[in-house]
């Protein structure tokens, strides 16, 4: 299976911005690769002035704001780092265990890397709000790196 691989432009930002640009991001993406049924939901994003739209999806949402948070404490241990978060869609199969392989195989079609270059932080801007981010995929299966979201075709 071929995996279509969507490396983002770096992304400058502050680190009061990192939160809500991941979540627009993440949620713009998910939002186009959902399957099934879903309510869309329109955010309002007045940090940028722009609107984008999520799943409606409770889980969806709480799983990407986890990741989000896992993200941000990664970058607070590690300031002055790029960073890069990746968005990975795949399917799930069984396969016929043997001494070296697991059970399940993850099929990859699709991995979008964000990049961030967080800048130094500086005063916030008067009238900006610090407020409020796989592994996760609607299937129930996590990868383990808290950095890589996934998500699995049903």
């Amino acid at each position: 299976m071929n995996c279509e691989v969507c490396q983002l432009k770096e992304l400058e930002v502050e680190s009061f911005e990192i939160r809500e640009v991941l979540r627009c991001i993440l949620h713009t993406i998910v939002f186009h690769r959902a399957l099934g049924l879903i309510r869309p939901k329109d955010i309002d994003l007045e940090l940028f002035e722009i609107t984008y739209v999520q799943c409606g999806e409770i889980e969806v949402e709480k799983k990407i704001d986890e990741k989000i948070d896992q993200f941000i404490s990664w970058i607070e241990k590690h300031p002055n780092k790029k960073s890069q978060i990746c968005l990975s869609f795949y399917e799930v199969k069984s396969k016929q265990p043997s001494w070296f392989t697991n059970k399940i195989e993850r099929l990859y079609w699709e991995q979008w890397y964000i990049n961030l270059n967080v800048l130094q932080p500086t005063k916030s801007p008067v009238g900006k709000s610090h407020h409020s981010k796989l592994v996760m995929d609607p299937g129930g299966h996590c990868l383990s790196n808290p950095f890589k979201m996934s998500y699995s075709k049903s």
